[in-house]
């Protein structure tokens, strides 16, 4: 008797086994549009079994630990029903493959297309690129460093000789395009590859890449491929949901049965969405920190609301998936667009979409800066932006946007601010009008790493010979965005500006130190006598820099000239913190190195970020 349970367990896994490898090699499980059509819950005739079917017996979808609640004021709740996957036809585009180098060597940019060269990783060794592409920062929110990071990991280059099989590079580049959120970088980089993946890890970022893009057709293509090649605890749920999705309930619920015994590792959520798919009706998920590809998708799918927890501890890929995600309230929604944006994965355009999604009192909508001010989140932010957005005029609006920055300045987030009016700020154009707003506009296109459109606002300005108050206040932008900033920049240019600027307080002081740090190390030489009156220091800043290993490996690479080992190394150097103002010290000696090799205009991007953020 006590043998019994084992032997139907065994039966069911091999009952379980045998009715998946049927849907596997099945022509018409196969099929794209099946996937598609039978996908929806709510498609009842495409459903063999109108019933639910329990797919598990009942089980709390609550962790343990839960998060408090966090109100968002401001916000009104909105409800959404659940939709259908995509077909898969917003995914990357085919790349040709590469059959003459190996697939370490692979890229899909060479050097007409911003590539580093063939020979980027010259004079390093395999052991220096392995670490460092290990080392590269995650959240990349500089958009100059995500630019390099991305020419970097994309560029066709020979790769440093093997010295062991293990890791490939490939992977390694694979693995920083996906973990900093560049989905559409990594997926095509993997297909530029001779053959298909063998290695589970890109595998399996094949097939996350695409549920985090809502290509679930595309993923179960790619998850009925490995079905006979990987096993373990996320193919069988992969596996379980494409049943599902394929309206196989029969076999997707003995599946979820068979993985409810095998596996304590497995969140409540998946069982949850896979009762949903079925047509039961599962508790509510209380908490899902951290969130994978897999549960977004099933949760998505099953169209079951995203807890308030959702965005704590999610990566940029996933943190996109959360502002696109019907299935999510509008404040968790609001608050994962504003991460995305913050950190590259999302474009400003559909973060303005979801500000306008907010809906506020007329009295609210009145007074938009003083009820921003009394509760600064992203509800505020959004009041500001249905402000300007209904001014009447260009003259009302920039002054909205002026009033919005200087309290973003003051109460935090002052770029994700000029984020959200970067596309109203890029119809504008300078006139004499708004010859008051040319600084701010010009900080503005620069946090949008839109450096031509600041140039034509900071030109506007010198043209027409405005006063010269706000010419100093202008020209150090003025210098940072020019080719030469060694032909402006002059010393006795220099010393006129200073005496221009009149009587310096703490906060002009710190801006005028980071200004002449920038400019000295893009080549530019400070007065001594400027040097001396600054070099008190009332207010000291925190200033973070790299460890000793990577300043000296940075320098050593810029004078071998390695541009692989200049741009990852400067990179690494700038870090998580990228081009914070106190992050000064690693910017100086990242911009010193950039620049020996000529990448000039990137360095200038970085010098130019410091700067805004600065508040030069």
């Amino acid at each position: 008797m006590n043998g019994f349970p084992a032997k139907l367990l065994s039966l069911l896994v091999i009952f379980a086994s045998v009715l998946i490898l049927l849907f596997y090699v099945s022509p018409v499980a196969g099929s794209p549009f099946q996937l598609v059509q039978v996908v929806s819950p709510n498609n009842k005739e495409a459903q063999p079994n109108p019933g639910p079917v329990l797919l598990v017996p009942r089980r709390s979808v609550a962790p343990e630990t839960t998060s408090g609640n966090k109100s968002q004021q401001l916000l009104s709740p909105q409800v959404y029903r659940p939709i259908s996957p995509s077909d898969g036809s917003d995914g990357p585009v085919a790349i040709q493959t590469l059959s003459d180098l190996d697939s370490d060597s692979v890229g899909i940019i060479d050097d007409t297309k911003g590539g580093l060269g063939i020979e980027m990783w010259r004079g390093t060794s395999r052991a220096f690129v392995t670490r460092a592409l290990a080392m590269l920062p995650v959240r990349v929110r500089s958009p100059a460093m995500r630019n390099l990071m991305q020419r970097l990991l994309l560029t066709q280059a020979v790769a440093p000789k093997r010295i062991k099989v293990k890791p490939g590079l490939l992977a390694l580049r694979v693995g920083a395009l996906f973990a900093s959120g560049d989905l559409k970088s990594a997926l095509a980089l993997i297909s530029s590859t001779s053959s298909r993946p063998t290695d589970e890890y890109l595998a399996r970022i094949g097939i996350d890449g695409r549920l985090f893009g809502n290509d679930t057709a595309g993923a179960c293509q790619r998850i009925r491929a490995y079905s006979n090649e990987f096993k373990g605890v996320y193919w069988q749920q992969a596996i379980a949901f494409c049943l599902a999705m394929a309206g196989k309930k029969a076999e997707a619920a003995l599946m979820s049965d068979v993985l409810a015994e095998r596996s304590s590792t497995i969140h409540p959520a998946f069982f949850a969405a896979m009762e949903k798919l079925s047509g039961a009706s599962p508790p509510r998920v209380e908490s899902l920190t951290g969130p994978s590809a897999l549960l977004l998708s099933l949760m998505r799918s099953a169209g079951l609301a995203l807890p308030e927890d959702i965005t704590e501890k999610a990566s940029p890929a996933a943190m996109r998936a959360i502002a696109l995600s019907p299935n999510a309230a509008l404040d968790i929604r609001l608050t994962a667009a504003e991460e995305a944006v913050d950190v590259g994965v999302l474009d400003r355009k559909t973060l303005v979409e979801i500000y306008n999604a907010v809906t506020f009192e007329d009295t609210v909508l009145k007074n938009p800066l003083v009820n921003a001010s009394k509760n600064w989140d992203s509800g505020a932010r959004a009041l500001l932006i249905q402000a300007a957005m209904n001014s009447e005029s260009p003259g009302t609006r920039a002054k909205i946007i002026a009033e919005a920055l200087k309290l973003a300045r003051e109460k935090g987030q002052w770029r994700l601010m000029a984020l959200g009016f970067a596309p109203m700020v890029e119809t504008l154009m300078p006139s004499s009008e708004l010859a008051w707003f040319l600084g701010d506009a010009a900080r503005i296109l620069i946090a949008a790493n839109n450096l031509e459109a600041a140039r034509n606002w900071v030109s506007f300005a010198k043209e027409e010979q405005l006063r010269d108050g706000k010419k100093a206040e202008l020209w150090p932008l003025y210098v940072l965005l020019s080719e030469n900033p060694n032909g402006i920049a002059t010393q006795e240019a220099l010393l006129t500006w200073w005496k221009a600027r009149g009587n310096t307080n703490e906060d002009s002081a710190t801006r005028i130190r980071t200004f002449f740090s920038l400019i000295n190390s893009m080549g530019v030489t400070i007065p001594s006598e400027l040097w001396a009156i600054i070099s008190n220091d009332p207010k000291p800043v925190k200033n973070y820099g790299p460890r000793a290993s990577v300043r000296n490996a940075l320098s050593q690479a810029a004078a071998v000239g390695s541009p692989g080992g200049t741009v990852v190394l400067s990179l690494i150097a700038l870090g998580d913190r990228g081009t914070d103002p106190e992050n000064l010290f690693a910017a100086e000696i990242s911009i010193v190195a950039l620049k020996r090799l000529g990448f000039d205009e990137e360095a200038r991007a970085i010098a130019l970020e410091i700067a805004i953020e600065a508040g030069l």
